[in-house]
Formats: structure tokens, sequence, C-alpha cells
């Protein structure tokens, strides 16, 4: 079924108010405006614009109208009305002008409350704010396809100036800002308009704005691009040339510049006559909304509360909207949502099923899809942060409105969170929903008022109506009637909807008097509960006793999911006993509106969800025994879930496994919280590896470290053989192999201990599972592991090969042997690609992808990066295919194609440009804390400045990139990625004449590399360091001899090679202009005699 077709309850996800503020702005410009500043500042008189009379009085105007609704304190208004030059009696004098301005205003227009004056009207009432509100819709047109609408929208908008803004004010902050905020719509209102010309063909229309833009900015690239794109689209090829010609002179003339390449390769495309192609997008497009749900229906009658929300949220980083259950809260910021995602990242986190607080940032990071590791290039997954730091990194990276909903529950746990990340990061605002505020500092709170109740129509009246039209269409609505239900309901929407949905067998008059009757017996009972929250109870209760004993049963039994159910799931924990048709029981509750529906792409399809308040309302019905019963079922439910998903996970359905997997987290999460608690050896073994394996993909480390321990704290000896061999030996090595990260030698010593028995007595492991456990029984030294691999390689089945040649690849590259392990990863794919693991595909062509940039072969590592992060993306692991496509734009960078590089890393983190860190730029810009995703932005960035010939600029970036990654200060100690990017800032600077900036940064690396890279082998890593070291003191003349070696080793011990500033032959180049090639030839035939395991010892003995 069409999930438009049902009808949904879940009040906090619909509305059914009509937007009256929506409907205005359809009727012509200017119709609605009652304050007017886009010229003469004037206010609406017998239906005309009249100017506004006395300067003070339009200053006090201006600066309540630039917010309708916003409340500004006295002080505040006599500050930008008098400046420094206030009145001997200043609230006298506010006083005065407010009734000058109330006596040109509608009644009630101007309001005094506890936090000072408001203007009480509309956003579509003043101008300027309505310009903003045409200016969202013409960009929401442009990005869905429908440019004449975003045309006729800034038509709309641009009837609205009169004059010139500010104009009639005094000299002084009101009139500047006036003034730049209308400036700054008309520039927004040109760009969407020739955006949106220029892709319908309209290029005549487009010129004027084109110029216009291009002529306001007279540097600017960009504009000027798009200039002479509509110059061709009208054939005037020469003018296109002229303002490449013009621009080029100003930049050499006021910058010392040239054009940058896109503008280059159109000159010349121009000039050969060749067609012009619009400029293509790079990579793959990550989401720029998660966790939001489609909107079932149209939101109504909420306008003025979205605006209200919004504006609080360009005020204040964090907003909270407050209410009890059912009125509204998640729907209106599902909305808010949609709405910001044209824009910006959102993502919304749903804590509802969340049981305790120290879950909240696991919730936040696993919607979000963060890793907890950072992936090197060419090492795999080498440095483990801690949840908290990498979300804090990952919410730093660019613009983002975080959505957390229903946070009461675990509110002091959320404000401390969300303080924390907002700390963190002036990029990151926070929109929350609770029936508690959170109390930090950052937070500003939002009331959600219950809908308006009027007989003669209004939110509360057309929602009743709505809903029991829907279930009766001939059901008589009798105004007065349907009006004094609302208000008997509280305008609450939930509750409203429930007694909505009684009209398919009652008339409204019924329903009044025995809601009459139920609240006198239910509101007594506890005359301390809030009036709402007794209502809303009131009526969920009678909702209750409405429904069949069969439907009744069916509720309570599956309120035990909190991430909502499937059919099929219902019917293995609510069919039994009295219950006989648990679908037309549920088809029962969705037609009383208990009980929502909604309808997702396979393999998630149909889903049944409870609203919270519904659910908790079911937990309060289950008496012990039914409880106990309903908890045994969920758990054989997850086991045969988790046994039937980790089989599938090996085929075709992988990728839908995947999936289905994310859909049920909560709920697996929920009954492993269960068996762990009650040491249900054969559920905990079963569940865990099934979401484990779900938190490794999507780098969520920090999950498995807190649950391994108290998983290998239960003995499963006594009930292993009810749970699947796979599942079990999976769930040893996830606790294993994160202990041994951790260092608990005594767990690790259970994984060991209990893996042993269970390879020799199970006939029903699989030969992969097997060599992966083979490997963590070995020898710590790793002796046997080649030829134990050896062996797998030549398994007739398809996943032992391709996992053992996967291993062996990188422990082939981890050696040096580069050739060797570029083979295996090749054979490995091929694979690979004929069993549909999609997810070892995006392992092995995310080691191809480094392997092939650390040996400077960047046009083949792009492909594979940029396939390997495709797959990730497919398989929700968001975070670690951002990685993949930021380590891509170095490889694009270095392969010469440097404009699709800057796109594609602009588009990653969110930008429009980049700031550079030069050491006169303000250091508020950047993070205080580490972060390996901003270094990464920065070293490719820094290498596209390099090629283009800004020495300066990509020398200045390297250096920052160096700073955002903690060196030499990160963490315990600086991890692979960090030493590799400090090599590569050094090399930078040596090729391009600067050693002496980095003369700390040298002594730094080779303490690192003797510490570190002595107990870590990792050979090519530690050539890197050999190539940035022995250049260094080549060029600086501190020790020639030593340096040549160093460089020599490095060559043999295959150094990295992932940015062009660290390309060996450039070095090589270097050297030889220096010493002579007589000297550098000897030192490289020399080593190349000598085995990688001897080079790297003696460059380990001589860095």
């Amino acid at each position: 079924m069409d999930s438009r077709g049902v009808k949904h309850l879940e009040y906090d996800r619909i509305s059914v108010h009509p937007d009256k503020s929506a409907t205005q702005l359809s009727t012509p410009a200017g119709a609605s405006v009652v304050v007017a500043l886009l010229g003469e500042v004037s206010t609406r008189r017998d239906g005309e614009l009249v100017p506004l009379p006395g300067a003070r009085a339009r200053s006090l105007l201006v600066a309540l109208a630039g917010h309708p609704g916003r409340s500004r304190s006295a002080q505040a208004l006599i500050d930008e009305i008098w400046g420094d030059d206030p009145p001997r009696s200043p609230m006298n004098a506010l006083h005065t002008q407010v009734s000058r301005l109330r006596a040109a205003l509608p009644d009630g227009a101007v309001e005094m409350g506890p936090s000072g004056y408001r203007l009480a009207l509309d956003k579509n009432q003043v101008d300027l704010t309505l310009a903003r509100l045409l200016e969202q819709r013409a960009q929401q047109s442009h990005a869905e396809g429908d440019d004449k609408a975003a045309v006729a929208a800034v038509e709309e908008a641009r009837a609205l100036w009169r004059g010139e803004p500010g104009a009639d004010l005094p000299d002084g902050v009101l009139a500047r800002e006036l003034g730049g905020e209308a400036a700054a719509r008309q520039s927004a209102l040109d760009t969407v308009e020739v955006a949106a010309r220029t892709a319908i063909g309209d290029f005549a229309g487009a010129l004027p704005r084109a110029r216009a833009m291009a002529g306001r900015a007279r540097l600017d690239e960009a504009a000027h691009l798009q200039l002479m794109q509509v110059l061709v689209g009208l054939g005037r090829s020469n003018d296109a040339l002229d303002v490449f010609g013009g621009l080029r002179a100003r930049l050499a003339d006021q910058l010392g510049t040239d054009p940058g390449q896109a503008l280059v390769e159109l000159n010349t495309a121009i000039l050969r006559g060749d067609a012009i192609e619009p400029p293509r997008d790079t990579g793959s497009r990550l989401p720029n909304a998660i966790g939001l749900r489609a909107a079932p229906n149209t939101l109504l009658g909420r306008e003025a509360d979205i605006a209200a929300i919004e504006d609080q949220l360009r005020a204040a980083r964090v907003t909270t909207v407050l209410g009890p259950g059912g009125t509204g809260k998640t729907r209106i910021v599902h909305e808010v949502g949609a709405r910001a995602a044209h824009s910006m990242p959102v993502a919304l986190v749903e804590l509802a099923s969340l049981r305790s607080g120290e879950d909240v940032v696991a919730a936040i990071s696993g919607t979000l899809g963060v890793s907890e590791v950072d992936l090197t290039p060419g090492l795999g997954r080498t440095r483990l942060h801690s949840a908290r730091e990498r979300l804090r990194e990952a919410l730093s990276a660019r613009a983002t409105l975080l959505i957390l909903d229903n946070c009461e529950h675990v509110i002091g746990d959320v404000a401390e969170v969300v303080a924390d990340l907002v700390s963190a990061s002036d990029r990151l605002v926070v929109l929350a929903t609770s029936r508690a505020p959170m109390s930090i500092t950052a937070e500003s709170v939002y009331p959600l008022p219950p809908l308006v109740i009027d007989e003669a129509g209004s939110p509360a009246t057309d929602l009743f109506r709505a809903r029991a039209k829907a279930v009766r269409p001939s059901a008589r609505l009798d105004p007065v009637e349907v009006a004094r239900l609302c208000r008997t309901l509280d305008g609450l929407p939930l509750a409203i909807e429930l007694a909505a949905a009684r009209v398919r067998t009652m008339s409204v008059e019924e329903i009044n008097t025995r809601l009459a009757d139920r609240f006198v017996l239910l509101r007594s009972g506890d005359p301390t509960s809030p009036q709402r929250h007794r209502t809303l109870h009131a009526v969920i209760d009678w909702s209750w006793n409405l429904l069949d004993e069969q439907q009744q049963i069916v509720l309570q039994r599956l309120c035990r999911f909190p991430a909502g159910f499937s059919l099929s799931a219902a019917e293995q924990v609510a069919e039994w006993g009295e219950v006989t048709d648990v679908a037309s029981a549920l088809d029962g509750l969705v037609n009383q509106s208990m009980v929502a529906v909604t309808e997702n792409d396979e393999p998630v399809g149909l889903r049944y969800h409870m609203l919270e308040t519904v659910r908790e309302f079911g937990e309060e019905q289950l008496d012990s025994a039914e409880a106990n019963e309903v908890t045994a079922r969920m758990c054989c439910w997850a086991r045969g879930f988790a046994a039937a998903a980790a089989a599938d996970f090996r085929n075709e359905h992988q990728v839908a496994t995947v999936h289905a997997v994310e859909a049920e987290h909560d709920n697996m999460l929920a009954v492993l919280r269960y068996a762990v608690a009650r040491r249900d050896a054969a559920t905990a073994y079963t569940t865990f590896p099934l979401v484990g394996l779900l938190w490794v993909i999507r780098g969520a480390h920090s999950e498995v470290f807190n649950w391994a321990p108290k998983i290998l704290d239960i003995d499963a000896r006594d009930v292993q053989d009810r749970v699947p061999g796979d599942l079990l030996v999976m769930a040893y090595l996830l606790a294993g192999m994160h202990m041994v990260l951790g260092g608990d030698v005594r767990l690790i010593a259970i994984a060991r201990a209990r893996l042993r028995p269970l390879l020799r007595d199970r006939d029903d492991i699989s030969s992969a599972m097997r060599l992966q456990a083979s490997l963590i029984l070995g020898p710590l030294n790793g002796a046997g592991v080649a030829r134990k691999l050896a062996v797998a390689i030549r398994s007739d089945d398809p996943w032992t090969r391709g996992s053992a040649l996967s291993n062996r690849a990188n422990l082939r590259e981890n050696s040096g042997d580069i050739d060797g392990s570029i083979r295996d990863a090749l054979r490995a794919l091929d694979v690979i690609r004929k069993m549909d693991d999609l997810y070892g595909l995006a392992m092995i062509c995310q080691h191809l992808g480094s392997v092939y940039a650390q040996t400077a072969r960047y046009a083949e590592s792009v492909v594979y990066y940029r396939e390997s992060a495709d797959a990730l993306a497919t398989l929700h692991a968001y975070e670690e295919s951002t990685q993949s496509l930021a380590y891509m734009s170095a490889a694009l960078i270095g392969c010469g194609r440097i404009d699709e590089g800057r796109r594609q890393l602009a588009a990653l983190y969110g930008l429009e440009s980049v700031p550079v860190r030069r050491e006169d730029n303000d250091a508020s810009m950047w993070p205080e804390e580490s972060s390996q995703r901003l270094a990464a932005l920065s070293s490719g960035l820094a290498e596209a400045d390099l090629a283009e010939g800004d020495i300066e600029g990509g020398l200045s970036r390297y250096r920052t990139a160096l700073t955002v990654a903690g060196w030499p200060e990160s963490g315990i100690a600086p991890g692979p990625y960090e030493t590799m990017v400090a090599s590569a800032v050094i090399c930078a600077h040596v090729l391009y004449g600067q050693p002496e900036l980095v003369v700390e940064t040298v002594p730094q690396i080779r303490e690192i590399a003797v510490s570190r890279l002595s107990q870590f082998r990792d050979v090519p890593q530690m050539g890197c360091v050999g190539t940035a070291v022995g250049s260094y003191l080549i060029a600086t003349g501190t020790a020639l001899e030593l340096g040549a070696r160093l460089l020599a080793l490095a060559v043999r011990c295959r150094a990295r090679q992932d940015y062009p500033a660290m390309r060996l032959d450039r070095h090589l180049d270097a050297a030889r202009s220096v010493l002579g090639d007589s000297v550098v030839d000897r030192e490289l035939e020399r080593t190349a005699s000598i085995t990688r395991e001897a080079a790297h010892a003696e460059l380990l003995a001589s860095i």
C-alpha cells in the first residue's frame, strides 16, 4: 500500500492547519505589506503605503521590523535610535516614539512584554522579510528544477523595492544595516535569477543581472565565469573574450595573479570554437538530510511557529522546542529541517528509544555514520578516537543543523553533550524537542503553543474536520460542537486526532458527551499533573477503551519495539494466546490512529510506529507475566533475525541486509541490553555480532569496546549449541580484536581460549570465518601467517580467497612490497566483484586507491577512491565515504585536475571558499582540537595552490594542515596520518625554497620516527620520513652525505608519495642539482643491493 493512503496518527509527525501566510505570498507583490522599508520607510493606511513622518519614529520602526515578532529591550532600542547622544529622559522619549508609531500602525501591532517591545506582524507583512521569503521560494524552486517558478518569485520580490532603503534615516548603524541587508537580498536574487534563466535558456533575460553581478565584484571569478557563459549562450563570443581579457588585466594589476583554470579553459574553448559544456559535478554526493522522514502531508497551521523557530536558530546556537507530548514538536522540527536542508546539511536523531544517557553520543554518531577511526591512506583504520572526540570533529567540519528529538528522559546527558559540541564548533546549530529545557547558556527555548480554536475556522477545528472527513466523508460536523470538542482537548493536535478517529462510529455530539464524562474520572486522579498531560492521558485512555480486546493486547505487546516493527516481527511477538490475527488487529489500530504506518524503500518496506506517548501508555498496561512473555518472544525474534541477517550478509542481499539491520538497530540493542542484564548467553552471543558488525562498518568502535567486556563476562559454553557457529566466532573475534587494541590481556586470553575448542569441535563454521579466527589465534609475532594465507588463497570458497588476498595485500604494503600488494589487491577485487560483497569491495578499492596514490599514480588512485566512496555511501557509512572522497580530491589535484579537486573539497566540507590560516589570520577560523578531516582539506588545497603558482598561499595552507592535525601534540603520540602530513609539509617547503619555515618540524619528526615507527613497523611510512629529512638536510647544507643516504634509503623503502610535494623524482632532481649526479647515483646503487628490511633498519638507525 502507498503510505500516502494510510491515515497516520503520530501527531508529532503531522499537521493540518492552512498556511495563511503562504496563501498571501501568492497575491500580487506587496499586497500583504503593512510596513515597507525598501524605499521610504512607510506604513499602510487606507490601503496605501504612506511615508512615516519623523526620523526617530522611522528609526524605531526599522529597529523593530527587521525581525517582526522578536522582542527588543528598551535599552537596545534607545541605543539604536539615539546612539551616542541619548535624550535627557531616554525612557520617556522612547515611550513618545512608540506612541507615535502605534498611531501609524494597525491596533495591537506594537506590543510590550517582559522582554521589551515587538512588532506583532507576520513576516509577509514587512517587505524586507517578505523579500527573504520570496528569495527562499525562488531558491527552492530552482533546486527542484522549476526554474520558471523561480524567476516568477524573483520578479515578485523585486517589485517590493520602491527606492533606496535607508536613505531617509539618520546616518548611523540602522541606516547602514538596512542598506546592507537590502543589498544582500538584491545580490541573492541576482544569483538565483541568473542561474534559473540560464537553466531555461533565457540568456537575454539573464544578461543584465549577470553584468550587474560582475560589475559589483570586479575581481570575482565566479561572477565573470557566469557572465561569459551567458554571453556565449547569446552567441556573443567576442564579448565573452573581452570579459576574460578585462578580468585578467585587473587580476594582474591589483593582485599580481592570473585567472583560475575554469576561466582559462572556457576562454580557450571559445577561441577554438569548441562546444561549451556546463561545469560538471564531481564525485559522489552524500545526503544533505539524514534521519528526516518524508512528510505524510503538507504541514499546515504552523507557519508562524516555523518562522519564529527559524529566527531563533539564526540568533541562538541551541533552540529547544518545548511542550508536552502530542503538541506536534516532532512534526514541526521535521519541517524546519526539511526547509533548512536546501541550504545546509541536516541530521535528525531520534532519542525516544534511548534508555540510558550513556547512549546519547552513540545515537548521534550512529545516525551521522561517524567513524571513530582515522582512515589513513595505505594504513587502513589506523587510529582510534573517542566517540565524543570524533563527533566534535565531524560536526565542526561544515555548517550543520543537528536536530535532537525527544530529549526529556535523558535531558541532563543531552545538555552536557550539546554544550560540548557547540563549544567545539561555531558552525553547528542544534534544534531539540523536549518536555523540559536543557538549561545551558547557549539555549533559547520556544514553547510550542496548542492550536488556536475558533468556530469560524482555525487550525484546531480544521484539523478535526480533515481527520474526521478522512474516516467518514459523510459526517455532519457542527462548527460549534467541533470547537467545543477542541477546547475540551486543550487544542492538543494528538488528542484532536485521536478524537476525530471516533467519528467513524459516533457523532461529534456523542464524542463530546463521552469525553466530558471520561475527563471527570481521569482528571481527578493526579491533581499535580500538568493540565495538558492529564488531557492527553485521558484521550489515550479513552481511545484505548474503545479498542476491541485483540487490538488492546496487540498494542501493549508491541510497545517494547522502540524503533517500530514490521508485520513479521509483530506476528512473532504478539500472535499467541488470545491473539490469532495480528494483521487484522494492526489494521484496526491504524484506523483508530493508535499506530502509524510508513512505507520505505526495500528492504525496510512497510513499518509500523507508535508515538512515544502511546508506547508509554501501552507499557503501563503490561502486567509482569505478560511483560516477561513479550520480552522472551522479542529475544526469540531477535535471534532469528540475527541468524538470517548474518547469512544474507554473504550473498547478493548484503546491501539490503545492512539497511535492514540499520532499521532494527534500536530494537536489537534493546534486546541485547536485556540479554546482558539477565545473562541470557544465547541471545547475547547471537545479537552482539550483528549489531557489532554494523558498528564496525560505520566506524563506531567505541560501541564494540563498551560491549565487548560485558559479552566476554558471560560464559556461553553451556548454550553455544543454540548459537550459529559463524555468529559465535564473530562475537569472539569482534570482542577479542577490540581488546587487542585496548590492551586488555585478560579478556584477549578469554576470547582466544574460547575460540580454540570452537574451531576444533564445530562443523558449522565457514572457512572464511575459520581463517580469521586462525589469524587471531596464531603467535603474536606473526609467525605462520604467510603460510596460512597462502593456503587460504587456494581455497575453493571465494569468501576465503578474497579475505586471504585482502589480508596479504595489506601485509605486503606494510612491508614495502607495493607491487605485490597491488597484484594481490587486484586479484581480491576480481574475486569480490563476483560474489556481491559491497563492503569487501569498498575496503579493497580503498586499499588500491591508497597504494596507487602513494606511488604517485594519481589518476588510477582517483578511480578506486571514487568506487570505494560510492560503495560506502550505499552502505550508509557516510563518514568513511567522506574520507575516501577527501583523499580522492588530493589525487585529482595530483594528476592535474585541480578545479575538480577544489570543487570536490568545497562540496565535502560545505564551503563556498576555504580560509587560509596565514600567520596574521584569526585563529578562530579553525577548531582548537586536532582534526584529520580539516588537515586533509588544507593539504589538498595547499597542493592546488602550489600547482597554480601560489607558493606563499600553498605553503601557508600546508602549515595550517600541520596545526589543525594537532602536530606534534596529537593524542598520546602523532599517528601515521599526522606523520605523513608532517613529511609532506617539510617536502613542500624544501622544494619551493623555504626550508627555514619548518626548522622546528624536522627534529620533531626525527624524534617521532625513532620512538613510534620503531615499534610499529611500516616501511613506506618510514620511507616518507626519510624523503623529508634527507631532502631538508641537502637543501640546507646541514649534512649533505647523510641527506643523500636518507633519500636513497627512502627510494628503496618505496616511500609514500600521496601528495605531489612528496614525489621522489622531484626530490632526487633537487638533490642532483646540489650534489651532482654521481653522488646521488652512487647512493642509489648501494641501497638497491640491500633488502627492504635492511634499508628500513638503516633508515631508522640513521634518521
